[in-house]
């Protein structure tokens, strides 16, 4: 058995040919792709289901789910140091723990989940800045710092609830004498629905396979507002934002060394995201300051659109279809043996060309579960027995590209 303490330690690589965002303000990185994983499969992330240490900066919601699983997982990225014209430099660790642990009385599974990410970028390098104004002051710098908390219950379904609160500081070009220092919060709900699971309730079969292969369907349906906050300070507003997705999770399982083995996985998602969010200005003159001419000030504030936001559920998730403010992200995965996994999607947005995403990923757990499947590593093995109890690696690779250029 798994012991109830897990660490999964993830090394990413982003590798970004050309990087897409949705919305292009004064702290544009905030709506960038993070995970190498979600990068792969289109931008995904809201409703695909994952124990990534990163997963929590598309959906909060996400630590709930992953809490019900008492681990620690931890995450950081190198493509600022392998790619120096897109530096995207982020760091991400999470801890969670079943409630049920602490007071065994209550009447469902409960799970609580807490994390910490940071995310830094830098924009517009000297060397790349393609017009005439590039200087030192071209170069604009962001940080990002997060904390995020989450709540997971489990009763025939499992349900995550999170929220994160932002704390953001971005050095504008060319205007480095004025930083933004703003707040910001997120909201996100996950439902995961194992449908073979209560398939096999409603048939009685309540005892779990321990030989032959065992098949597995989850549906999982997210959503998530992001960048909720006042107008800033300089620039404009927030780049908020609501998606929402939906997932499909298949594979076959069986065991080895009395370990939960998925020898084969197919997930799809297909995920839509809309500014729900609709700024208004008041412009007022005021008298002469003295010399001749008028100060003008400005009053602006921010109103939230009312609901989910501006989904078409059939056009935009159904179809897959983007609209004239709702950009669509769709892709998929592909599992060997919980080793090997290949990823490709694409993401669409009325006004802008559609663009291509590939990845893959290696994991150490599922190398060894394959090792002694194949007889070529010991189930006795000290070595093995401590990592597939308490240790787990991961890399990701992720790219995304398009056949046009463009600023």
């Amino acid at each position: 058995m798994k012991s109830t303490i897990q660490i999964i330690a993830t090394l990413i690589l982003l590798s970004a040919g050309q990087t897409y965002a949705q919305y292009f303000g004064p702290v544009p990185f905030l709506n960038y792709p993070v995970s190498a994983q979600a990068l792969g499969m289109g931008g995904v992330g809201t409703a695909f289901v994952s124990d990534n240490a990163t997963a929590t900066i598309a959906n909060p919601a996400q630590l709930g789910i992953f809490s019900m699983s008492s681990r620690l997982n931890a995450a950081t990225d190198i493509a600022g140091f392998l790619d120096p014209h897109q530096p995207l430099d982020f760091s991400a660790v999470n801890v969670g723990t079943r409630l049920n642990r602490f007071w065994p009385q209550l009447p469902i599974k409960a799970s609580l989940g807490i994390g910490y990410s940071n995310v830094s970028a830098t924009y517009f390098p000297q060397s790349d800045y393609p017009l005439p104004l590039a200087k030192e002051t071209s170069q604009e710098t962001s940080a990002l710092n997060s904390v995020s908390a989450g709540v997971g219950f489990d009763y025939f379904v499992r349900v995550g609830l999170g929220y994160t609160l932002k704390w953001i500081n971005n050095v504008p070009a060319p205007y480095s004498y004025y930083p933004v220092n703003h707040t910001a919060e997120d909201f996100g709900a996950l439902l995961q629905i194992p449908i073979t699971s209560l398939v096999r309730h409603e048939w009685k079969r309540t005892a779990r396979m321990t030989t032959g292969i065992e098949p597995r369907l989850d549906l999982n349906i997210g959503y998530a507002m992001r960048n909720i906050g006042s107008y800033m300070s300089y620039g404009g507003t927030l780049p908020t934002e609501a998606d929402l997705g939906w997932s499909i999770d298949a594979g076959l399982r069986s065991e080895v060394a009395n370990h939960p083995w998925q020898w084969l996985s197919v997930a799809w998602s297909e995920q839509a995201g809309t500014p729900p969010i609709s700024t208004d200005s008041t412009v007022m003159s005021i008298n002469p300051n003295g010399t001749g001419r008028y100060d003008t000030l400005w009053n602006y504030y921010n109103r939230y659109e009312k609901g989910l936001g501006r989904f078409n559920l059939w056009q935009n998730l159904i179809i897959g279809r983007a609209s004239a403010s709702v950009g669509v992200s769709r892709g998929g995965q592909i599992g060997l043996g919980e080793f090997v996994y290949i990823r490709a999607g694409s993401f669409t947005e009325s006004g802008w060309p559609t663009f291509s995403t590939f990845g893959w990923g290696l994991r150490l757990d599922g190398l060894i579960k394959c090792l002694m499947f194949f007889k070529s590593l010991s189930p006795q093995s000290p070595v093995a027995k401590f990592l597939l109890n308490h240790v787990d690696l991961e890399y990701d690779l992720g790219r995304s590209y398009t056949g046009e250029s463009y600023y």
